[in-house]
């Protein structure tokens, strides 16, 4: 069973990050903060000419790989000013290859994340509701990718919203998320030994 963290901090080792480490240990976490995610060049003609593969030559490919690769995904995200512009700039890109690629090839009829199940987890200085556009906005995100957006049955439902300050560890404090987050993981690899 091959789990993936992404986190998607512009921060290195943050506390999305450690969110990530603390609830998924000896599994390989993606820090968007090492990488490079160029912004989408809204190329219409040459987007999705291949399918599902980008003209603009970053880290997308690499991130995409991994993702097709592992059998569920965590995805820990910090509230910006609303989210991290590596984060929006990979989610602009991911969504509109996909889009290019059915449209310029109709006949293809399985996407790379079809069914993989992806947990969310975000947070924020504040936690609680100020962590829920940003939920709602990746989880809009998992599901435009064909992904099985996977929930709880604790409120916020659609993941996990947690207390991380700006201070690197304030979020292992936030025991109530820690353990929800814990319970993700469960329900994670719940869902793939079912499939």
């Amino acid at each position: 069973m091959k789990l993936l963290g992404i986190s998607a901090s512009n921060r290195r080792d943050g506390n999305s990050y450690l969110m990530l480490k603390e609830t998924l240990p000896d599994t390989e976490i993606i820090q968007f903060a090492d990488l490079e995610i160029k912004p989408c060049t809204h190329c219409w003609e040459l987007c999705g000419q291949v399918p599902f593969k980008c003209v603009v030559e970053d880290d997308l490919v690499t991130v995409l790989d991994k993702m097709k690769s592992a059998d569920g995904i965590i995805i820990s995200c910090p509230l910006y000013f609303y989210i991290p512009s590596k984060l929006q700039a990979f989610i602009e890109r991911m969504v509109c290859l996909e889009y290019y690629t059915i449209e310029k090839h109709p006949d293809i009829v399985t996407y790379p994340l079809e069914g993989k199940p992806c947990g969310l987890i975000v947070n924020s200085g504040a936690g609680g509701h100020n962590t829920l556009d940003v939920l709602r906005l990746l989880a809009d995100y998992v599901l435009a990718l064909h992904m099985h957006l996977l929930t709880i049955d604790k409120h916020p439902y659609i993941g996990i919203s947690a207390k991380g300050g700006d201070e690197k560890g304030e979020i292992l404090k936030d025991q109530k998320a820690l353990k929800q987050a814990k319970e993700l993981v469960g329900l994670l690899i719940k869902e793939i030994k079912n499939e």
